[in-house]
């Protein structure tokens, strides 16, 4: 079966859907009932979901995403610049090896909620030689929101993929997420 019919972004889901395959033909599915199972499947709700496309940037939702490991797997599924929104309530987990990511692979970092500034002196300053142009910061998340609607540009990827427990501002991942998605999808 060719990797092709799968349309989820990602190594991780890659390895995902190989996993499920071979768990599926040792229970004696047959192929034709595996590429059903695949083809045409997007992805669940809050995880590298695409939730518009709008002035030629690419609006995502991976607010699942709460722990910096999670958020390291998601940028490594894009080859476009990226727009990365990053934050909310710390769970004490090391930010160092996301930093050293986030400064080769994002243009624009966003940073909100309750640890936007222990991120931010992780994360440091741009350097000369730095894919990140800027760094960004507001506690509130609609705030960010706008922020990422400003200094994003056509070919861009607006990337939630917090890293961090939504519990600062939020009942839970759903919400932050669902917030998003309304916000993102009233943009003119």
């Amino acid at each position: 079966m060719s990797n092709s019919i799968i349309q989820l972004r990602g190594e991780h889901n890659l390895l995902t859907v190989m996993a499920a395959c071979a768990i599926a033909y040792a229970a004696g599915f047959s192929f034709e009932a595996m590429r059903k199972g695949i083809d045409g499947f997007k992805g669940v709700e809050h995880r590298l979901e695409i939730v518009r496309n709008w002035n030629g940037i690419t609006w995502i939702n991976d607010s699942i995403a709460t722990a910096p490991e999670r958020t390291m797997a998601a940028l490594r599924s894009f080859s476009e610049p990226i727009v990365l929104l990053l934050g909310g309530h710390d769970k004490n987990l090391p930010w160092e090896e996301l930093a050293t990511m986030i400064h080769s692979r994002v243009n624009h970092l966003i940073l909100f909620g309750e640890a936007a500034e222990k991120i931010a002196s992780v994360v440091g300053q741009p350097q000369p030689l730095d894919r990140l142009k800027a760094v960004h910061q507001s506690h509130i998340f609609e705030d960010a929101l706008a922020i990422a609607a400003k200094v994003s540009e056509n070919g861009d990827v607006v990337l939630l993929s917090p890293g961090c427990t939504s519990y600062d501002a939020f009942k839970d991942f759903e919400e932050r997420g669902n917030i998003f998605k309304k916000w993102v999808n009233q943009l003119p």
